[in-house]
């Protein structure tokens, strides 16, 4: 998960800016917001939302880290 940040934006470089990128796998708060600013443009946040004890405030928690 460490080099997914350099990764994106090693893709993000090569690709034509209409191209989103998107991420899967370990989206959490701890990286939530390095990835978005890397310029992934979706985050499939599986785990951290669904498996939560209150899913709305993760989401919620989620979205505000990204800023």
């Amino acid at each position: 998960m460490p080099d997914s940040v350099d990764r994106i934006r090693r893709l993000r470089r090569v690709l034509l800016p209409s191209v989103r990128v998107q991420f899967d796998g370990g989206v959490d708060e701890s990286n939530v917001a390095d990835l978005r600013s890397a310029s992934a443009d979706l985050l499939l946040c599986g785990t951290s939302v669904f498996g939560a004890p209150d899913p709305a405030a993760a989401f919620r928690n989620l979205t505000r880290l990204t800023g």
